[in-house]
């Protein structure tokens, strides 16, 4: 069976949810009227970027942030890839076949794949790319999907040095072999940290191939200047088709720039930035600007310790959230700028219900819980700590919206910042945190993404420490399941036991929200995130009659 065909059959449900809420990926004006595209795209032009920050690696395999991701959408390519509707589609892979009942995948290589320095991708390559990934430190997030590769957790632990699993059958066919069906696995090919490196150079150049990096994607790398810029050329050879920009300089804007990012986007110095907070009230007089507004596959949400014990009762946890006025939060600290969130998987993704959404602003529900959940009298409960990574006005205005939420159930709340986001995450797996703010943004089009990381008992990222022997199972059964609408099924019933205990409080569907100047074209952000789009296609028309 041809698992392109499988990977189509299963995505057609996110296909046609995702028409309701990415229709129309054109660029839009400041008062929202369609601009129609140019037809005849020009070549050249550097394409000017801002970064907030340095990336820490440009080494696909240990990127964490999404600096890094952003340049490593650029610089390289995976297996394969997903389109502005997050469709899987071949990438280096030509194409690639199933047998074995979803247990065996064959692979054979585009042709013409190159690597910036010229040298054909080889099955090698691949075979050495995703068997570093498996001990790389710190873990990248599609481990657990390459784990089910027959032998990859004994190579994991050192245990053998070869994974049986994978099979070199010439220099452009190679094969994959699972210890059991794992629907999500081809689309975990598609995620950043799966992108194929030349193994040579990464044996030669050792830690200097992260900042020195050479992929196969449509940009080489060029330099980076730390805390200036990083500068990427058009790669000519390119397996698909050339870039139609000459350059991205990616502008660099560390500790906090905010102002001068938006000062240099005023006067014309960089081409797109984020549009959050207030740059759109103080961008509003500016003609011909494109803005986009596109609901991405992510949740913020407060995560709350289901194992402290001032948070072990599922009542008091969901007296919580139920007491929250998502509307009134989402409209005064955030603008209305969000839709409100009651489920924990986003509109859009395969699986999502409305019919699992948990009530909200409910003083009276919300009593009842709270009396159910304690005999002694309220004024004798423990403070209640809410940890945030950051501390701005928004968020500080948000803590206070919280806390008279809150108080209306008697409860007393205390706030704690830990602006470091290193001693945050330490913070946030020790037994000390009770409520954390948090955002969770999907690395690939599944609700695996999102139920199995958050809630799976074994996995890093679960803060709430939730625990549920039958979520456990069904979440590992989910994952053999290819029929896609059952499969949809057992992840709406996994969110159903997950949010019965509620260990968070979801609170809004985050957004991607991006301006870009008059004279940018071809922009199709996708709804993983404007980091995650590749600017092959972007193209600049600077000529007086572009509008």
């Amino acid at each position: 069976m041809n698992l392109s065909a499988l990977s189509s059959l299963f995505f057609s449900i996110f296909f046609s949810l995702s028409l309701m809420f990415l229709s129309g990926c054109t660029n839009q004006d400041e008062k929202g009227r369609t601009i129609p595209s140019g037809t005849v795209p020009i070549q050249g032009g550097v394409y000017r970027v801002p970064l907030p920050s340095n990336p820490a690696t440009l080494d696909p395999a240990y990127v964490q942030d999404e600096y890094g991701v952003s340049l490593v959408k650029q610089l390289f390519d995976g297996l394969v890839r997903f389109d502005p509707y997050l469709s899987v589609l071949p990438a280096l892979a030509e194409t690639w076949q199933v047998k074995g009942n979803g247990t065996e995948y064959r692979f054979i290589l585009r042709e013409n794949a190159r690597f910036h320095n010229l040298a054909p991708v080889t099955s090698e390559d691949v075979i050495f790319s995703i068997t570093r990934l498996l001990r790389a430190d710190p873990a990248p997030a599609v481990l657990p999907h390459l784990l089910k590769i027959d032998g990859a957790k004994e190579y994991m632990e050192g245990i053998i040095e070869i994974v049986p699993g994978l099979k070199i059958e010439n220099n452009r066919i190679f094969t994959v072999r699972l210890n059991e069906s794992h629907v999500p696995f081809l689309t975990a090919l598609g995620m950043y940290q799966a992108a194929i490196v030349p193994k040579k150079e990464v044996i030669q150049m050792g830690n200097d191939f992260a900042n020195h990096p050479v992929g196969t994607g449509p940009f080489r790398f060029i330099s980076w200047k730390w805390d200036q810029s990083i500068r990427l050329g058009r790669f000519a050879d390119y397996y698909a088709k050339p870039a139609y920009i000459d350059e991205i300089h990616y502008k660099i804007y560390p500790k906090g720039q905010a102002s001068k990012e938006f000062s240099d986007f005023q006067q014309g110095k960089i081409e797109e930035m984020a549009a959050y907070g207030d740059v759109k009230e103080k961008l509003a007089d500016t003609k011909g600007l494109q803005w986009f507004h596109r609901p991405s596959l992510s949740l913020f949400f407060y995560g709350m310790n289901t194992k402290h014990p001032n948070l072990i009762n599922a009542d008091l946890r969901k007296a919580l959230s139920i007491s929250v006025d998502r509307h009134q939060f989402v409209n005064q600290v955030y603008k209305g700028q969000f839709e409100i969130a009651r489920t924990i998987l986003p509109p859009g993704m395969p699986g999502y219900t409305p019919l699992n959404r948990m009530e909200d602003n409910n003083p009276d529900l919300a009593e009842k819980h709270l009396r159910k959940a304690f005999a002694k009298p309220i004024e004798n409960l423990p403070e209640l700590e809410i940890v945030s990574a950051f501390k701005t006005p928004r968020v500080e205005q948000e803590m206070v919206m919280i806390k008279e939420f809150w108080s209306k159930l008697g409860l007393k709340i205390r706030i704690k910042y830990i602006t470091d986001w290193d001693r945050f995450e330490a913070y946030l797996k020790s037994d000390k945190v009770q409520i954390y703010r948090y955002a969770w943004s999907a690395d690939m089009p599944d609700p695996d993404s999102f139920l199995y990381s958050l809630f799976a008992s074994e996995s890093p990222t679960n803060f709430m420490k939730f625990q549920n022997e039958n979520v456990d199972k069904l979440l590992l059964t989910a994952r053999g399941i290819v029929e896609p609408v059952e499969r949809a099924r057992m992840y709406q019933e996994i969110e159903a036991s997950v949010m019965a205990s509620a260990p968070l409080i979801p609170l809004f569907y985050m957004s991607v929200d991006r301006v870009y100047q008059p004279h940018v074209k071809s922009v199709n952000v996708s709804a993983l995130g404007a980091h995650t789009m590749p600017l092959n296609r972007i193209w600049l028309d600077r000529s007086p009659t572009s509008k």
